[in-house]
């Protein structure tokens, strides 16, 4: 029967980390984090309807997501192949649950998105298997900035088609070429982590992991999903605009005739 030893914890420090330490109050943190969340979302003023008030509080946290993970590139020392950063939980906890008491809020992607992120980071923690790249994907709500401040400002016409346009190119950047760099190094990580695991026959950790993987993988799917949708929307406001045009074209012509 193997029995972990000393050298053991030693060399699982190597690729599992030391972040977040076992004395650190991580439960409590993310508990603080969804309870913080909470009392913002019924602290807004009454006259601001539910499906407002979530996209205020989530640009509020998209804009702590992209600082943090900025802030890291800009003092931290990088290391993709070391799991050793933290990914809380507890505002993915609050807006799952808004989303699910009010129907104005939730969508099934949105739904399947917090789902994904909540079961990949929460076991992460309670396990430690949770890859930097958990940490360095947070600045994909990049995204969500000009995503959420188009729906706030939908009635203020140019506003709302300055922060459509500025979501495209956030999206593209952020999710699809930035959050796609990321999982690379993710899936290049892997490899090492399964054969120093395996060293320390660490099976939970390698099953943990591997469940993380698919997980990655559905987030890819999803922003694939979410690219179709853009296009789609881009591809009718295209026709739109032109429609009026050829409608004067043909009425020109049939006055000519």
């Amino acid at each position: 029967m193997h029995t972990t030893t000393f050298s053991d914890e030693d060399y699982r420090v190597q690729y599992l980390g030391t972040n977040p330490s076992l004395r650190l109050p991580i439960w409590y943190m993310i508990l603080f984090s969804f309870l913080g969340h909470s009392l913002l979302f019924y602290c807004l003023p009454t006259s601001i309807t539910p499906f407002i008030k979530s996209y205020i509080i989530s640009t509020v946290h998209a804009c702590v997501s992209v600082l943090a993970v900025s802030i890291f590139y800009g003092r931290g020392l990088i290391d993709f192949t070391q799991v050793n950063k933290i990914l809380g939980g507890g505002y993915f906890i609050y807006d799952l649950l808004i989303m699910l008491w009010f129907k104005s809020v939730r969508t099934p992607s949105a739904i399947a998105h917090h789902i994904i992120i909540l079961v990949a980071g929460l076991a992460g923690l309670y396990t430690h298997v949770a890859h930097a790249s958990h940490f360095f994907m947070l600045a994909e709500e990049l995204s969500t900035i000009p995503l959420n401040l188009k729906t706030i400002y939908h009635k203020r016409t140019r506003l709302h088609d300055l922060f459509a346009h500025l979501f495209i190119v956030a999206f593209f950047f952020s999710r699809l070429i930035y959050g796609t760099i990321i999982c690379s190094y993710t899936f290049r990580a892997v490899p090492i982590f399964i054969q120093m695991a395996s060293t320390v026959h660490d099976t939970s950790s390698i099953a943990f992991v591997i469940a993380q993987v698919f997980l990655f993988i559905f987030t890819r799917l999803l922003n694939l999903y979410w690219t179709i949708l853009i296009m789609r929307k881009l591809f009718v406001a295209f026709r739109s605009k032109r429609s009026p045009v050829l409608t004067n074209d043909m009425k020109l012509k049939k006055k000519a005739l």
